[in-house]
């Protein structure tokens, strides 16, 4: 049967600095779009929705949008977003222009090549400058309708509305130059956007159907984990007996939490989706790495970490960004991660090694783990913003890096001319090539790539002119103290030995 493809829905994320009011324009959106009858249902967590907007000519189109954390440590999942999304929103603040967060943003959609759209929010605001905003994007190879290029943008404001329709138009207008489609006959297949664990309804998963559709009774498998779709809720909390293309919907009974950001495909039975995701288990395995932990541990700190959050995307992104701090000689080493409060059972898995972090992520502790960690004194902290919670993070690793003396260098000279000798006191002519070098500094001689000597600078001067220092680019007479008399064509580096 030949493939049936069909217009669909634009699948939209929007993308940003954390404070350029990403969250007050989905707010804005869904308040005022959402179809009649369907916003009851919607939960504080909802990942993705659906929002219904007339075009040019009043006839109704949805619009899905995916609900994409704003800052730097939801990166990967920013990356994520872009892949998953049809069309990026890329945000900006008229009062504050581009941030780093900005930048990110950019090189995410760009890499991808997503079709996006430029949104200058706040222009309710007193004293801003929407010309300079556009020069910024400029400057990061943006260049939008008007300031040299074709990228729409449209100033809005989340606070009184202005400009929100028009953002959605360019959306639809957007979404129909590139002629987005999908096909009904196809099993549906998409992506994790959201997962959790309810104690009364088990594992869920928030997904977006990015082609096919989705019956009652099939079976769905992520990664390693499958479930059937008996149940199929749409963003709202409404049962469905089928999905399509563009639709976020809510899975229940997975085997075990799915990968967010994983692909999901269809199968009709169980024997099927049991039988993929045991392939995908052993692909898993494979291609597990993590920054991986020296053999010879005597000179490196190792940190257990449990983390605990109220949803399980929130607790992927938490540990995918602890592993990726990268701090000399300490090594964090993810030993739960999990969903709920904190209880007893994390401080006792923390009583093994008191060296451990327990991170919890809008998430309290419950008070027998309380009372417990009273006697036990595990380090517990708890955040509400993820960002605060990686930067207390690099502190903390930090901060328990073990301390060891090391040689910084100051300044690099080449030995022009040997001039001298009296006892272990040599005379030399050096060219500095780089830092400074300095009166009283400690040095090492180098010859072909060797270290053959080292000592201490006891006199320098500059002409006939005796001098504390002599920096880059001048040359220099120097009286060494060291046992190796050095030679032309030798390198000697100054250095100083700190504590790090």
């Amino acid at each position: 049967m030949p493939e049936t493809k069909t217009p669909r829905p634009p699948i939209v994320a929007i993308m940003g600095h954390v404070d350029h009011g990403k969250s007050s324009l989905l707010d804005y959106i869904r308040s005022t779009n959402i179809v009649a009858g369907e916003s009851g249902g919607i939960t504080q967590h909802i990942s993705a929705y659906e929002v219904s907007v007339p075009d040019s000519e009043g006839i109704e189109k949805r619009i899905t949008f995916i609900d994409t954390p704003g800052h730097a440590a939801f990166s990967h999942m920013r990356e994520r977003g872009a892949t998953i999304a049809d069309i990026a929103i890329l945000i900006v603040s008229a009062e504050e222009g581009v941030k780093m967060q900005t930048k990110e943003a950019i090189k995410t959609i760009i890499t991808n090549n997503v079709p996006y759209i430029v949104a200058i929010t706040k222009i309710d605001k007193a004293n801003i400058n929407i010309d300079k905003v556009k020069t910024e994007l400029m400057e990061q190879s943006v260049f939008v309708e008007g300031f040299g290029g074709s990228i729409p943008c449209v100033p809005i404001s989340s606070k009184t509305g202005q400009g929100v329709p028009d953002l959605l138009e360019t959306i639809l207008l957007l979404s129909d130059l590139e002629g987005f489609t999908g096909n009904h006959q196809q099993p549906a297949k998409g992506f994790v956007v959201e997962a959790n664990v309810d104690e009364k309804r088990g594992i869920s998963a928030t997904m977006i159907i990015k082609d096919g559709t989705l019956q009652s009774g099939n079976f769905v498998v992520v990664d390693d984990a499958f479930t059937t779709t008996r149940l199929i809720e749409d963003f709202s909390g409404k049962q469905l007996e089928s999905a399509s293309f563009s639709t976020p919907i809510r899975l229940t009974g997975f085997s075990k939490l799915p990968n967010i950001g994983s692909v999901f495909t269809t199968h009709e039975n169980k024997k099927e989706a049991e039988s993929v995701a045991l392939e995908n288990a052993i692909i898993l395995k494979e291609l597990a790495h993590t920054r991986q932990i020296p053999e010879n541990t005597d000179d490196i700190a190792i940190i257990p970490v449990i983390i605990k959050s109220d949803v399980y995307g929130t607790a992927e992104a938490i540990e995918n960004e602890i592993m990726k701090l990268e701090i000399p000689d300490v090594y964090f080493k993810i030993i739960k991660k999990g969903v709920g409060s904190i209880n007893e059972s994390d401080i006792q898995l923390g009583i093994a090694d008191k060296k451990t972090i327990i991170l919890g992520f809008h998430v309290d502790m419950d008070a027998r783990a309380r009372d417990l960690n009273e006697t036990e004194k595990i380090t517990v902290e708890t955040f509400t913003i993820i960002y605060k919670l990686t930067e207390w993070m690099e502190l903390a690793g930090r901060e328990r890096k073990p301390q060891r003396e090391v040689e910084k260098i100051i300044g690099t000279g080449k030995v022009l001319k040997f001039f001298s000798t009296q006892k272990d006191i040599h005379l030399v002519g050096v060219r500095v090539t780089d830092g400074i070098i300095a009166k009283n500094a400690l040095v090492k001689i180098t010859r072909d790539n060797e270290i053959i000597g080292r000592g201490k600078i006891v006199a320098l001067q500059q002409g006939k002119t005796p001098t504390d220092k002599v920096e880059n680019g001048n040359e220099c007479g120097i009286q060494i103290e060291t046992t190796t008399p050095p030679d032309s064509g030798d390198i000697i580096e100054t250095f100083e030995k700190v504590i790090e």
